[in-house]
């Protein structure tokens, strides 16, 4: 599988040439004079071959700056998923009170496709907000956008599009968001994945302005996987979303997963 190092440079999508000029960057911070490892070097890294274990003490210095707070003997080790958590943009270790807390599924167990709506509140006026949300991940981290198909959030003519990056922890998921159209709103979220794995619910926090804070209840049904299969979602046009607000809230944690067909405006 490789070394610890070796994942963390995959999850930073860092191909030889991109490595060196990061290596060299941070060489400059804590070992001038040091230049990156030569291409044969790189991929010796990456496997872990080699015989003292770790690099001469200029490098593992700038690994260790680069990967901070991974140590050099860490990130040659042979990476193990289930004791290297390491969250979606594979940067340091998360390394706080939600470690001990185990989780009660893997990522794939979420993964496809979602149809999420909250209600949100512009200049007084109660509005709604609705999308279609992609979770992908592995282990206990999750990622999700919510796009294609375009999400409708309300009357506003530049609809909300979000990117969530959660880990599990028990049946939740705990992470942040942010507004990828508008990136002034960004906020935190925790979702609870009731059993069965077709109802999510949970609340979001977000920026009301630079001194307050908004909360909203947030509720995800999962789509039927086979119409979501289907369909070119760069075509689908959301139903109104006050509609999918009802059909979402009224939804059952029993009840079978919305089709595609339930959710999009008829052609």
């Amino acid at each position: 599988m490789g070394t610890l190092l070796k994942e963390l440079v995959r999850l930073q999508h860092l191909k030889y040439e991109t490595f060196g000029a990061e290596y060299e960057k941070a060489a400059g911070q804590v070992a001038p004079g040091d230049v990156a490892p030569s291409k044969a070097q790189f991929y010796r890294w990456l496997s872990g071959q080699l015989k003292g274990g770790v690099p001469y003490p200029d490098a593992c210095r700038v690994l260790e700056s680069m990967f901070a707070p991974w140590t050099a003997a860490q990130l040659f080790e042979s990476y193990d998923p289930g004791r290297h958590l390491l969250p979606p943009n594979g940067n340091g270790l998360t390394g706080d009170l939600l470690d001990a807390v185990p989780h009660s599924f893997a990522a794939d167990v979420v993964c496809g496709h979602w149809v999420t709506c909250f209600k949100f509140d512009h200049a007084g006026i109660a509005q709604y907000h609705a999308d279609i949300a992609c979770i992908t991940g592995s282990g206990r981290w999750v990622t999700a956008t919510n796009h294609p198909p375009a999400p409708r959030s309300g009357d506003r003519a530049a609809p909300f599009r979000n990117e969530i990056e959660a880990r599990i922890a028990g049946r939740h998921l705990i992470g942040h968001w942010k507004n990828t159209s508008d990136t002034r709103y960004f906020g935190a979220v925790q979702l609870a994945v009731l059993p069965g794995e077709t109802v999510i619910e949970g609340h979001y926090t977000g920026f009301a302005s630079d001194i307050a804070v908004s909360t909203g209840y947030w509720k995800w049904v999962r789509l039927e996987p086979e119409s979501v299969a289907r369909a070119d979602l760069l075509t689908v046009v959301l139903r109104e979303p006050s509609a999918l607000y009802d059909l979402v809230m009224n939804h059952s944690q029993t009840a079978a997963p919305l089709t595609l067909a339930e959710v999009g405006e008829e052609a």
